[in-house]
């Protein structure tokens, strides 16, 4: 069964997806904050990782950087973004850090993000 990690603060947000995700058929876990994102990618080894950029503790290009620099993580997880952040330089950011897709949440409903997760694991 794959995993998928969400990294979301909102915890409302948070419960949705992991539900959804559930339902999907894979293995879900939440983190609320990227020291806790962090951990959790080095302990779990999700093979998604659904990131929020704007959280506590660590945002979320902070939480890309460290899982990248790590050997155990570097390759791992497949990343998407999903951020109410929506600037054409987070997308070119993202892109250059090898990030899968960028999904704006006002736009993007939970259905799309469970097919983006389908799609990336095939």
């Amino acid at each position: 069964m794959s995993k998928v990690l969400v990294a979301e603060d909102d915890s409302l947000l948070a419960s949705l997806l992991v539900e959804q995700l559930k339902r999907a058929g894979y293995e879900t876990r939440a983190a609320f904050d990227g020291v806790a994102t962090i951990d959790e990618v080095k302990k779990w080894h999700p093979d998604v990782l659904l990131l929020d950029i704007l959280m506590p503790g660590k945002n979320g290009w902070e939480v890309l950087e460290a899982i990248r620099a790590d050997g155990a993580t570097a390759g791992t997880p497949v990343v998407i973004i999903v951020s109410n952040l929506s600037a054409q330089d987070d997308m070119s950011k993202a892109e250059q850090m090898g990030v899968k897709h960028f999904l704006v949440k006002a736009s993007t409903s939970l259905t799309e993000i469970v097919d983006k997760v389908k799609g990336v694991l095939g």
